[in-house]
């Protein structure tokens, strides 16, 4: 897993952003920079690229010493966060994600995964790429801030995600729970009625027009945050 300091002030909280597959850190730095004109007081840590479900050397230490540290996790990012060594949380958002990605019942479909699997190449990126964002108009914005990767790099993560998810070695251990969940009703990636039934039991709101990526919905992490409230 890599991160990636985007604000680093010695604020008593941090924000701890899991991004989902295939990003880097422009999307979090992209929602900090239209946080810090509303006044945002967290620092921010942005984490993404799941081919190793393992932590940097020095990450435990550097995010150790905030006396609150809340999570905010999207879609796939939502499994890695509970599979990450963290000190104690305060509070955790899930958005567009479970803690069953790959489920007939609860995540992706399996045989939808498998397919983007199989068939992923320049050209499907672009029409997943579409499908997350819900609309060409949507897709043109999200350019600004689309990651700087190559598309057999985001294949390679996929296929490690895959893998993390069959070994039996790998379980959940943290010690902490997500305290809501939002679910974009037109979430095309994963669909609502699966993240209603994975998230029974846990407050929750759902945006019916919100798509799978949510960060044009949201227009700061100050309204992200805000979703804890509602």
């Amino acid at each position: 897993m890599k991160t990636a300091w985007l604000r680093k002030e010695g604020a008593e909280e941090l924000l701890v952003f899991f991004n989902g597959w295939g990003m880097d850190h422009r999307v979090a730095a992209w929602l900090l920079r239209e946080s810090l004109s509303a006044g945002l007081s967290q620092d921010i840590l942005s984490c993404y690229d799941y081919h190793t479900l393992e932590c940097e050397p020095g990450f435990l230490n550097g995010i150790s010493r905030y006396s609150r540290i809340t999570v905010v996790a999207w879609s796939f990012g939502v499994w890695a966060a509970q599979h990450t060594e963290l000190p104690p949380i305060e509070r955790a958002l899930a958005i567009n994600g479970t803690l069953h990605p790959v489920d007939p019942v609860k995540g992706i479909p399996p045989e939808i995964f498998q397919a983007t699997i199989s068939t992923y190449s320049e050209e499907n990126r672009h029409r997943f790429n579409r499908r997350m964002c819900g609309s060409r108009e949507a897709l043109e914005l999200f350019s600004c801030m689309s990651p700087e990767r190559e598309t057999a790099d985001q294949l390679r993560e996929l296929e490690r995600l895959q893998d993390h998810m069959l070994n039996e070695n790998i379980k959940s251990s943290a010690a902490w729970h997500y305290n809501h969940a939002v679910i974009g009703g037109r979430d095309c990636v994963f669909p609502p009625e699966h993240q209603l039934n994975a998230w029974q039991g846990v407050p929750q709101t759902v945006i019916a027009d919100m798509p799978h990526f949510p960060f044009f919905y949201f227009r700061n992490l100050q309204e992200v945050l805000a979703c804890f409230s509602r």
